[in-house]
């Protein structure tokens, strides 16, 4: 059955981590709506085996076998279950080993260990539906929306972070177990294990999961993170979801990543002062839709201007240089990668190349602010975010800016979006006033 044809409701998660002998127990509750009866696929990372499977008090038929994707060379655990309805509550049992995967993607170093342990979707480390096609995978894990609850028991002496909301924290028998539940519904569980402090702000609603010997570091990130979201809250109005923020560092390298209500923060960006940037750009991503993009320039496009705009007003950095800076990227990403310079961003996810969309973003981004005015542009932020919360395409951006700016933007849309003349502008050397001269003169 493939994933496409099946929704992720709820995760129900009950975990025993044993840091020091590197291992797991885990049971795993999955409330799946399917469109037909079929095989479900379910992928776990590949130090880990299932012991069973069950549905409503019953055996449930499942084969499992260590096997590789078919458009990449990732070894993972893929199970297959029979599923004899459209909605099912599947309880999956299983223990073992998180292996990393750093040989295929640099950054997802996770295992078991008493120093750290990650479990996230990154590794695999809990079930997933999908089936063998990595970028279907991928897809299908990025468009997923589901609540959780997760209850993680841990030997005395580590503490359990999530981005979700600590229902409570109990001794039970000779483990300190921790249940955290979602605050809003998300495409992802990270869950943290380690020796960490914790500080607040003072209304609670921001929290700092910081290693201790880094602990030191935790209250300028809170002092960051407040003004962060001040400033995007003036420009852009209230975040699309918030019930607080969470920031949870984790080891360099390791990659971070941000969810609805906080973000996996890597220990590099949190001790230097140097890259506050990397913390405004993940906190930018509260001011983002559920895109159906697959250029990532609804998510990664947005966040990257906005994480430019914090630079200027927060740090007081040279916006000529911060724009400078991502046009240098894009020139070396054009010259690694040649296919680059011939291939409009509405088809950079099919092209494998989203990673443009970061630095090609700025540009996009800042352009259509000097074209319309800075007022004008955050009124199109802000009733963007507000009407296509739930989902939007590069369409629904560009009629709204449309909608709002009152300008004929067509021109401008289909340089940057849908070929790369706007691209060849930057390439070419051409000043952000040579730039919005082409679309002002022509509006005049």
């Amino acid at each position: 059955m493939n994933d496409a044809r099946v929704r992720v409701n709820k995760y129900w998660i009950k975990l025993n981590v044993f840091p020091s002998n590197e291992f797991l127990e885990g049971n795993c509750s999955i409330d799946l709506s399917a469109k037909r009866k079929g095989e479900l696929e379910v992928i776990l990372n590949r130090g880990l085996r299932v012991l069973s499977v069950t549905s409503q008090g019953k055996e449930v038929p499942f084969t499992q076998l260590v096997s590789s994707f078919d458009d990449l060379d990732l070894k993972v655990n893929s199970v297959r279950i029979d599923v004899d309805s459209s909605r099912n509550v599947l309880e999956i049992r299983y223990e073992g080993e998180i292996r990393p995967y750093e040989k295929t993607f640099n950054y997802v170093k996770d295992h078991i260990s008493e120093e750290y342990t990650l479990i996230r979707p990154d590794s695999f480390s809990y079930p997933i539906i999908g089936a063998l096609n990595f970028l279907e995978l991928l897809d299908a894990i990025l468009s997923q929306s589901f609540d959780y609850r997760v209850r993680v028991s841990v030997p005395e002496g580590y503490v359990v972070a999530n981005l979700g909301e600590l229902k409570y924290k109990r001794r039970k028998d000779d483990l300190i177990e921790y249940v955290y539940e979602s605050k809003f519904p998300s495409w992802r569980i990270d869950i943290a294990i380690g020796n960490f402090d914790v500080i607040s702000s003072s209304d609670g609603e921001i929290l700092i999961f910081s290693m201790k010997e880094d602990a030191r570091h935790a209250s300028r990130i809170l002092d960051h993170t407040k003004a962060a979201l001040d400033f995007y809250v003036s420009k852009f109005g209230r975040p699309v979801t918030w019930k607080g923020y969470t920031i949870i560092e984790i080891p360099s390298g390791w990659g971070g990543q941000a969810d609805v209500c906080g973000i996996l923060l890597s220990r590099d960006v949190f001790v230097d002062p140097r890259r506050v940037r990397n913390l405004y750009h993940e906190i930018a991503h509260l001011w983002n839709v559920r895109s159906r993009d697959r250029s990532r320039f609804l998510d990664e496009g947005f966040a990257s201007y906005f994480q430019v705009l914090a630079e200027k007003n927060i740090l007081g950095a040279d916006l000529d240089q911060l724009l400078e800076r991502t046009r240098a990227k894009i020139s070396e990403m054009c010259e690694k990668t040649p296919v680059l310079e011939d291939t409009p961003l509405f088809k950079y996810g099919e092209y494998k190349l989203t990673d443009a969309s970061y630095f090609l973003g700025v540009w996009i981004l800042h352009i259509l602010n000097s074209i319309v005015g800075e007022k004008c542009f955050e009124e199109i932020i802000r009733r963007f975010l507000r009407e296509f919360k739930d989902g939007a395409e590069l369409e629904d951006f560009m009629e709204v800016s449309k909608e709002v700016s009152g300008k004929n933007l067509d021109r401008f849309f289909e340089d940057w979006f849908f070929t790369t003349r706007g691209l060849k502008y930057l390439l070419k050397g051409l000043s952000e006033e040579e730039i919005v001269n082409k679309y002002l003169i022509r509006y005049q």
